[in-house]
This record gives structure tokens, sequence and C-alpha cells, in this order.
């Protein structure tokens, strides 16, 4: 039977190991250490140690033996190297570069392949999505633009008008709308949703695609939204039969408030046609006023927040069965919002249907 192993501690030795067990930022496992060798110092055998800390023997003897060969450093575990990094930050600054710059969108296993083909760095899709969302690079919906086709003077100057337009409405001094035309179909857009893990939510298609339902938007934010819907596409006459009834609307306005009505537009064809033209001077006669916006610059328009609001939140991820269903699931949407925002919602019936 070998001897018994103890260690014997000096006066000074005693204090540090005592000081050890209550300095603040010292690993637990190093205050352990500490204590097992001051126990053992006292008189506890390896056994005795081992059971009141519920470790094995060897682990006791081994704190016992680094003590006397590493002194005070053997309470300290050794740095561990850890497993070699496959990239360096110069791997993700070239990521971040590419989306940024290059005129296309990558998903994790794309990055992941391009860095294995261009800079033949192995990272996982899975290890790219963790270091992008650490450096606030998260996975988003994108949105097509059109700022290299616009005219940038001109967006200028027309910005600069529209911003005292919006003054003066501010002020209560004119009313300010925002008209546009948008769609809608029987296959609503794909959209996210909550599903159980390992199940996938299905939309079935119905039977038929049906046909276009339009929708002409009038928005004065946070006041009024009127509108119009046609099945197929608006033509000039239609534009006109809702202009001449918002015309009507300003006239009455006019009277009552001696405020006039600016509304904001494109360059649609159905506007600038020569019969939508020539309605002009009889519009602002009474008190209706048009202001187009310069080309390729519909995020000037803030109705086009409220397409995406009734598409995406409203109607995203839904099936209509015919035209009618899609038409009064478009008007319970508009209502809705309406009555969300506290605004009024009014309809304009085409050919009084």
């Amino acid at each position: 039977m070998g001897a018994r192993l103890r260690i014997f501690l000096t006066p000074e030795e005693d204090r540090i190991l005592f000081e050890l067990r209550a300095a603040q930022g010292v690993p637990q496992r190093t205050k352990d250490r500490a204590a097992v060798l001051r126990l053992n110092a006292h008189g506890w055998k390896v056994e005795k140690i081992a059971s009141h800390f519920n470790w094995a023997k060897d682990t006791v003897r081994e704190t016992i033996h680094r003590w006397n060969s590493k002194g005070l450093a053997g309470l300290w575990d050794t740095p561990r190297p850890g497993r070699k990094r496959h990239w360096q930050p110069a791997d993700i600054i070239y990521i971040e570069q590419c989306l940024e710059q290059e005129p296309r969108t990558y998903n994790s296993k794309q990055l992941a392949e391009k860095l294995r083909d261009e800079r033949q760095v192995n990272l996982s899709p899975d290890r790219i999505r963790r270091v992008l969302k650490k450096k606030g690079i998260i996975w988003k919906r994108t949105r097509q633009s059109t700022k290299d086709k616009q005219n940038i003077q001109q967006r200028k100057i027309k910005q600069a008008d529209l911003d005292m337009l919006q003054l003066a409405a501010a002020t209560g001094d004119i009313v300010i709308k925002y008209l546009d035309e948008s769609g809608f179909c029987l296959w609503g857009s794909v959209s996210y949703s909550y599903i159980k893990r390992g199940q996938r939510k299905r939309l079935e298609q119905t039977s038929r695609r049906g046909r276009r339902l339009s929708i002409f938007g009038l928005w004065q934010p946070g006041v009024s939204f009127d509108y119009g819907l046609v099945l197929g596409g608006f033509r000039s006459d239609d534009y006109i039969k809702l202009m001449d009834w918002e015309a009507q609307k300003s006239a009455n306005n006019l009277a009552r408030t001696g405020r006039i009505t600016v509304i904001v537009q494109d360059n649609g064809s159905a506007h600038t046609s020569k019969i939508a033209l020539a309605k002009q001077s009889e519009w602002e006669s009474q008190g209706l006023y048009l202001l187009f916006l310069p080309k390729y610059c519909s995020e000037m328009n803030q109705i086009e927040h409220e397409w995406q609001q009734l598409k995406t939140i409203e109607l995203g991820g839904q099936m209509f069965e015919d035209e009618y269903d899609l038409a009064c699931a478009v008007m319970s949407a508009v209502q809705s919002r309406g009555e969300r925002g506290q605004y009024s919602t009014s309809r304009f019936k085409f050919n009084s249907s």
C-alpha cells in the first residue's frame, strides 16, 4: 500500500488559498481546487474529500499532484485551443460587399457556395446565418427599384413642390390626396405562416385563374380612402368618371371651407390621355388640381403603402373562388383598415354597379 497523499502548506500559502475561495472573477473550478488543497493539508484523506465534493478520487489526486508540480498556477485550467476557425474576418467582409454591391440576392446556401468557389473557404449555411445575424444582417424581403431610371433633376423639383403642398396640407390650407391604381387576382401571393415543425401548409388554387380586379384609390392620409373597382384594366373614361366624382367633392369642400384639393398621381396612360387632359380646366374650376409625379418615382406616392398593406396583410395567402368573392374581400379589407385607422372609406360605383 502506497504512502498517504498529503501536502503541507505554509501559513502564507494557506492564507492565499483561503482568500482565493472568496475572490471575485475566479472560476469555480479553481476555487474548489483551493478548498481541496486546504482540506488535504488539514488532514482530510483523498476518499473523504472526493465524497465531500462528489468528485472521483483520481480527480482529487490530480489536483494535489498539480499543486506539487506547478504550485498556484496548477489551480487554473490550461487554455483550450479549440477547433481552428475555417474563415477569416476578411471572408465575412467579402460577403457583406457582395450583398451590398451586387445587383442580385443571395441566400445562405448560395453564399456558402460562393465562399467555397471563390475563396476556398468551407463555411456551412447555418454558420453564415449566425455570423451575419451577429453583424446585424438579417433575412428579409427585398423590393424592386426604378431609381436608376429616374431623372434626378426632375425628381428634386417635384419633391420640392410636393414638400410645399404637404406643408400647406398640414397647416389646413389645402387638401392633398394620392391617386394610383393596383390590381388583385383570385390566386393570392404565397406568404409566411405559423406551421408545426415537420409539416407544410398548402393553399389549393381554384379551378380558374380568373380576371384581374383593378382598383382606383384616392388616399388622404389619416382622413379618407375613396376607391372604385372594375374587372380588367382601367380606361380613360373610367378615370374621368372617378375624377368627376372627386371634383364634385372638391367643389363642395371649396364652398364650405375655401380649401382647394390637390391630387398627386403618376403619368399613367389613363391620366395623360387627350380626353383626360382636356378635363383639367373643368376640374380646376371646381377646386381640383393635379400634380404629376416624375417617371419611375412611385415611392413619392404615399398610397403605395396602402396597396402593400392590402395585399400582404389583409389579403395575403388567400385563394378566392370567383371575382365576386375577391371583390367582396377587397371591399371588406378596405373597410377594416379604415375602421382600425379611424378614417372614412367610400366606394365609387362605375356604371351604377
